[in-house]
């Protein structure tokens, strides 16, 4: 499926239609997974938006399972949209929350950064309480200001916590390495980010982007995978066991 046009009926629904990379890489993860896409002639076009959701669904409970299999011993706690204050690092956040609405100046202050319910979260029984193990934000797809969106949303966890600061990772289905790369890049924002389809990327990268013109394509994912900063969703559960 090695697509150069926009079809409906066979655009990759993690490819971008006008970027010629995407549609190369999302064609040949598509062939490689053994992926085909028929929609009904009727049939509403499902966007990112609730595609991240079912992809949120899909990490909470795989996460779920497979944590509790790996150390059964601990009493895990991973859910979608879990409000930040509900663990011990953020638990002042409840009481700064409750001080805006008696005061409008405190309100002033605190914004909105404040204000924060993760994709997915993972929590572990701690000493003050139960603390968050991990912050895990799902995007389907990337674009520029998704990526910022994750920083800045990470960047608040950071600035907020009291105590130490939970694994903070991405997982995505995006094909494109210079997307991948505007979320991998930074100062430590982003601990780490998990592909879906790791190893068919890689595949498809190799593949077609030197003989396409898109060397640069090769070069962003090989520096990526070789300072760890774009791992296979595979390592996710091993990697929050580790820790």
């Amino acid at each position: 499926m090695v697509v150069d046009t926009l079809d409906r009926d066979t655009l990759p629904n993690i490819a971008d239609g006008s970027q010629r990379a995407s549609l190369w890489i999302a064609g040949h993860i598509f062939d490689r997974l053994q992926i085909t896409k028929t929609v009904a002639s009727d049939a509403p076009e499902a966007d990112d938006e609730s595609l991240g959701r079912l992809l949120e669904q899909g990490v909470q409970d795989q996460l779920g399972t497979d944590l509790k299999s790996g150390k059964p011993e601990t009493d895990w706690t991973v859910r979608r949209n879990a409000e930040i204050w509900d663990f011990a690092q953020y638990a002042h956040i409840r009481e700064l929350r409750e001080a805006a609405a008696k005061y409008p100046d405190v309100k002033s202050v605190i914004g909105g950064d404040y204000v924060i319910s993760p994709d997915v979260v993972v929590g572990v029984p701690g000493r003050y309480g139960r603390s968050l193990r991990a912050v895990v934000s799902c995007k389907w797809t990337l674009r520029s200001d998704r990526a910022q969106n994750v920083r800045h949303e990470f960047n608040s966890l950071i600035r907020a916590r009291r105590g130490r600061a939970p694994h903070l990772v991405a997982v995505t289905a995006e094909p494109v390495p210079s997307r991948l790369n505007s979320l991998t890049r930074g100062m430590g924002e982003i601990d780490a980010v998990y592909h879906v389809a790791y190893e068919p990327l890689k595949e498809a990268v190799a593949e077609f982007m030197p003989k396409r013109g898109e060397a640069t394509q090769s070069e962003h994912l090989k520096a990526m995978i070789r300072t760890g900063r774009l791992r296979d969703y595979r390592e996710l559960v091993d990697d929050i066991l580790m820790d």
